[in-house]
Formats: structure tokens, sequence, C-alpha cells
């Protein structure tokens, strides 16, 4: 996990967010649960204004009368209970009263709520308290009946019930876990997928970024696909690119220029030195002509192949390329006093690419190794399927300091070809970053080196 990534940093934070938000609640419910006396008092409260709400009844005259059950009358009966009750009709008239003092304590609460109101009722006396709380707690509630609707007004003392205040906390604790912790996870599941739903276009362009190459530097970032935030930075990449684009074209123009108007001086330079007598050191200056020559088509062949662009649909046999190959140089080899060994695969090895690149990269490896193998031994082309080449020599090796510059412009090592103009093994990396590939360089047992070409196995090249 990397903690520079934008959804993990905004998953955390909106982890963190939902954890605040259950501390909050925690918080909330520690209050609730420090004020559970009250909640028990609005419990009784209510319980006790149900009950006698079903305690009337519709006589035949239609009026109701007040019925109550054993229980409210054990309530009501019950010294310094506090307990006492109202009720009225719709237009505040009284019916029912019971308790001393009831309606001096009960005013308070004589209201007409749309559904309940709890209030403070008149404090009882101290006489009246014996020392008990002499708080009373009061509710009004609306109730519907058979004679309509009646306002039920209640007040007794606090209840002090430690069992009840017990049940009631379990029962909100009870209620958070089972509620809180779904809802917890549920939240943090949908916030992380909505985060990676949110970052979904900063993927897409990382994409699309990872496809501009030196092949592709027409391809721009979809400015559109970009969220608000990110537009501005696509734009900027985009702008960018035009410039590195326009450097790119106006050195590859230049390259290809000054190797064009090199060639026709060689040509008139051999000329000319063919049409005078021979002298001393003759053989030396034509050496030197035919290494410009080869340096200048070579700029030629890496200008060109920083334009080219592949086919998707070629198709190519690396076994047929090797055999190709080594029918060419086998000549050289014998020349150079060493054997030159294919090793071709079972079957066919086919992977998309132009197969004239393809043959001119394994050809410069092959001639590489066969100016630098000790005489008497021998140079392996070899193929691994499903896409890979490989050429072996018995020469000095390549210093692990000097492994990846080899493949750079003119980077020839410690042990340079004494006819090398340091753009082959250069050119071959080009190639293979046309087709998606890559070549590398290792030591083999034994003595000397062992050169790959990695061919990529996907429908589209990588560019």
């Amino acid at each position: 996990m990397n903690a520079n990534s934008i959804r993990v940093q905004l998953s955390l934070r909106f982890v963190l967010l939902a954890l605040l938000g259950i501390a909050a609640a925690s918080y909330m419910a520690v209050r609730q649960i420090a004020h559970i006396d009250d909640l028990v008092q609005e419990v009784a409260l209510g319980h006790q204004a149900q009950d006698l709400a079903d305690a009337l009844v519709l006589t035949d005259d239609g009026s109701l009368t007040l019925d109550l059950p054993e229980k409210l009358l054990r309530l009501y009966e019950m010294e310094h209970s506090g307990a006492i009750f109202a009720i009225r009709n719709a237009r505040g008239d009284l019916l029912f009263v019971d308790g001393d003092n009831a309606l001096e304590v009960l005013q308070p609460g004589f209201t007409f709520p749309e559904f309940f109101d709890f209030f403070q009722a008149v404090d009882m006396s101290p006489t009246e308290a014996r020392g008990l709380d002499p708080t009373r707690f009061g509710l009004t509630e609306r109730f519907s009946t058979r004679g309509g609707d009646v306002f039920i007004t209640v007040a007794q003392h606090k209840v002090t019930d430690d069992f009840l205040n017990r049940a009631v906390a379990i029962e909100l604790m009870d209620e958070a876990v089972m509620v809180g912790l779904p809802f917890l996870a549920v939240f943090i599941l949908l916030g992380v997928g909505l985060v990676r739903y949110s970052t979904t276009g900063l993927t897409y362009l990382s994409g699309k970024a990872r496809e501009i190459g030196p092949q592709s530097l027409r391809a721009r970032l979809p400015v559109h696909a970009a969220p608000a935030e990110i537009a501005p930075l696509a734009e900027a990449f985009n702008d960018a690119i035009d410039r590195v684009a326009e450097g790119y074209e106006a050195q590859k123009r230049f390259t290809i220029d000054a190797a064009h108007q090199l060639k026709t001086p060689l040509a008139v330079l051999r000329a000319r030195l063919q049409s005078i007598p021979a002298f001393e050191g003759r053989a030396l200056v034509e050496d030197d002509l035919d290494h410009m020559d080869r340096l200048v088509r070579q700029l030629l062949t890496s200008a060109r192949l920083s334009a080219f662009e592949l086919d998707p649909s070629s198709r190519m046999d690396l076994s047929e390329l090797a055999t190709e190959v080594a029918t060419s140089l086998a000549p050289l080899a014998i020349d150079q006093g060493c054997e030159l060994e294919l090793v071709e695969a079972t079957s066919p090895v086919i992977v998309a690419g132009e197969a004239h690149l393809a043959v001119e990269a394994l050809h410069n490896l092959v001639e590489n190794a066969i100016a630098h193998t000790a005489p008497g031994t021998t140079v392996r082309i070899r193929i691994h399927p499903p896409s890979t080449m490989e050429v072996m020599d018995r020469g000095p090796g390549v210093p692990g300091s000097e492994k990846k510059h080899i493949f750079m412009p003119f980077g020839q090592g410690r042990t340079p070809t004494p006819n090398g103009t340091g753009m082959g093994l250069a050119i071959v990396r080009q190639i293979m970053q046309v087709h998606g590939g890559t070549v590398d360089v290792a030591d083999r047992e034994g003595g000397g080196a062992v050169f790959s070409l990695h061919f990529s196995t996907n429908e589209k090249p990588l560019l």
C-alpha cells in the first residue's frame, strides 16, 4: 500500500471521518445514559398515560367514564407517591382528576400538544415528600378515543429503580452495537468504493500517459476524461509533451538531414580517391571512409526508427529469422575462426513484429558476438518460446557497470569492435522498443556474455 496514493489518503480520511462520527455518537450515547433517570421518568409517565387512555370507556349515552385497572388504583392510593392525573377533552374541559392539589400541580402541563409534551410539574412540599425527591415530572399526551380526542396529563415524583435504569442502559447499548457496527462497516465499504470510483479517471489518465513514447508522441491525455481538479494538470502535461515532441522532431530532422548531407561528400570523396594513383596509406583512408559511411547509414536507420510505427497485424517466426541470420553470418564466423550454432525451438515461435527489423537486431548481436568471441569457440543462437532469442559468446563479457550503458548511442564499453561505430547496440535497443520489447545482457556461465531479445507477447505493442 502506497502512502502517497490519493486513493489510500482519501480512504483513510473517510475511515477517520467515520470513526469520528462513531465517537460523537458514542459520546451522545454516554450522555444519554448519564441522563437515563430522565428516560426512566419519561417511560413511566408514558405508560401511565397509556393505561389511563385504555381505561376510558364510552357509555351508551355517548359520554366517557373512567374504569381504572387494579394497578392504577394501587398507584394512586399509595401515600406519598405523588402520582396525580387530569383528563381533559379537546375544548379543555376537565373530565376526570385525581390527587391532592392536582389542578395546581398540573397547571404547567395543561397544553394541547399534537402528540405529547413533557414538563416540570410543581414541586412537592418537603412535608409531602417525607424524604423522597420532591421533584415532580409531568407529561401531557393526546389520545384518540371513541368519544373524541382527549388530553391526559400525569405527574409523579422521581422514580428510583436501579433495575429499570440498568435495563434501559443495556437496551441502549445493544441497539448501538447491533445498528451502529453494521452501519459503520457499510459506511466504510461504501466510502472506499466511492473513493475508488471517483479516482477511476486518474487511473485511466495514468494508463494513457504510459502509452506515450517515442513512437507515439502525437498521443495526448484526454482532458475531458480528467476530474475538474486534475484537468489543469492534464493540460499542462499535454503542453509539455507538445514542447518535447517539437524538440524531438527537430532533432530527428537534423539527424536525417545531416546524414543525407554527409552521404554526398562521402560519395564524392570515394570517387575522387578511386581516380588518383595509388599511394601509401590508401587502404587506411578507404577503411576510414567505410567507417564513416557505416556510421552515416546507422544514423539514418536510428532516425527512421524514431518515427517508425509498427503494424499491429504483422507477425513473424523467430525460428525463421534466426535461421536467416545464421546462414548469412556463417562465412564471417568461419573467417574469425569460430563456429556459429543455432538451437531452434521444436515448433514455430510466432510473435508480433516486422521481420526485417528483427533480423537487423539479431544480425547486429550475432555480428558483435563473432567479433568478440575467442577463436575456436562457439557463438550460439537459441530460441526460447514464447518470445525470446538469445545470442551467447565466449568473449570477455560485459562488466556490471557497463551493462546499461552499452545500449546507449556510441557506448562501446571497454573492448570496442575495431570497425564499430557505437551505434549497433543502440539500434538494437530502438528496434526492441518499437516492438514493445527489451534487450538485456547477462554473464554467461563459463565466461562470455548472453544477449537476450525479449519480444512483447501482447497483441498491441507497448510503445
